[in-house]
Formats: structure tokens, sequence, C-alpha cells
């Protein structure tokens, strides 16, 4: 009997275990930022260097679980005179050092630009990457599926990739809660993502395998954003 109420009891209690390991909203103000982790993330302060040599502080958030490393770096420039289209560029330049970059898009997170990539590592995982530079921070989301078996998890980097929001006075047109997953890349209380939100941009990032093919989106949150497929 007792053997039974303890089974009884486990399962009754299972559900909830589950829950309280589902994705959730984790805010920054301080940083300006808003993304989704499905478990809190441990906080790091380090040091980054740029291309030039400066060492820049930068606070890394991150979360190693169930085969993705989720992680986002934000660098402090206000103390050097950071060049916007140079850092992203930069970045980017060092993600493809790391693998192949199967796709590089134009991205909008509210107001501001970046770039998302999709990188099949020389390691054997892959990353799903979005670069922003705001306010004089760069900020550099990755979510990477392990080896050996990269894309079983790739809906789940995905996911963290896209939740990226920016709040705050860095969010432009306000901030009104992220809503379902994938926040306000649909448009809306969050700012809104441009180039025809989480679905189809997600689909090219999981997808694109093919060499010398190019896509375009077309949103009505900004410009037609190119995905280039190497």
């Amino acid at each position: 009997m007792k053997a039974t109420i303890a089974i009884l009891l486990a399962a009754w209690m299972a559900p909830a275990a589950a829950i309280a390991q589902e994705w959730k909203v984790y805010s920054y103000p301080d940083a300006g930022v808003a993304v989704q982790f499905p478990a809190p993330p441990s906080v790091e302060k380090t040091a980054y260097k740029t291309p030039a040599g400066a060492s820049l502080p930068m606070t890394r958030y991150s979360l190693k679980q169930d085969g993705v490393l989720y992680s986002l770096s934000i660098v402090d420039y206000t103390g050097v005179r950071g060049d916007e289209k140079g850092a992203i560029a930069e970045t980017e330049k060092s993600y493809g050092a790391l693998g192949k970059v199967t796709v590089a898009i134009d991205a909008r997170v509210n107001r501001s630009f970046g770039r998302e990539l999709s990188v099949n590592r020389t390691d054997g995982g892959r990353s799903v990457v979005a670069i922003f530079f705001v306010n004089k921070h760069l900020y550099i989301s990755d979510g990477e599926s392990l080896p050996p078996n990269p894309m079983a998890k790739s809906g789940d980097a995905i996911r963290f990739q896209q939740s990226l929001e920016f709040i705050g006075d860095n969010g432009g047109f306000g901030f009104g809660g992220l809503g379902p997953p994938g926040g306000g890349r649909f448009g809306g209380p969050g700012g809104g993502r441009f180039a025809g939100g989480f679905g189809r941009r997600a689909a090219a990032l999981s997808t694109a395998k093919s060499s010398g093919d190019a896509m375009t989106f077309n949103g009505p949150a900004g410009p037609p954003g190119a995905v280039r497929r190497a």
C-alpha cells in the first residue's frame, strides 16, 4: 500500500517538476536586454579582446542543458570608440573561423539592426547566432547544439536565439512583454523582428544546406533581409 502511494505521489509531482523547468523570460534592465532560457543561467564577468587588441568588460549569461549551450555575451564599448558595423562584421568573421557559415541574414530587433547566422562548427556542433550593437554595447546570442547529434536540439537553440529582445531605452518602441516563444519577432508590443517573423527565418536557419542559393524575406517591420547560403 505504501509503495502504491509513493508511486502515485511521484506521478503527481512529475508534471510540477516539468513545469519548473519550462522556458522563462529573463530580463536584465541594466543591460537593456531580455532573453528566454529553459533554466536560470549562470552569470560571469570577464574580458573581451577586440580585433584591435583592446580589452573590454564583458558579461556572459550561459546555460548548458540537454545537449545545448546557451550563451548571451554583452561587451561594453563605452570606454572606446566603437564602430557599430565594424564590431558586428568582425564578430561575424570570427564565427566564420569556427566552421562553415551556412546562413547569414540581416535582422532587426525593435529599432536595432544586426545579423543572424547559422554555423556548422568544425567540432561537429552547430550554432545559431544573433549579433547586435546597441547603445555602445555588442550583444552576441549563441545557441550551440552540441555534438554528436546537433540537429536533435536545433529547435531549442533557434528558440533561444530568436527570443532576444531589447528593453527600456534600448527597446525603441517600448517593452510590453515577450508573449509567446520568439517574443517580439512577430511584431506587437515587443517591437517586432523584421523579415517575416520566426517561422520563415527559423526554417531557413534550420534547413539551409545547398550552396550558392539566395533567399529574401519581405516583411512590414523593415526592409528585405537576404539569406546567404554558403
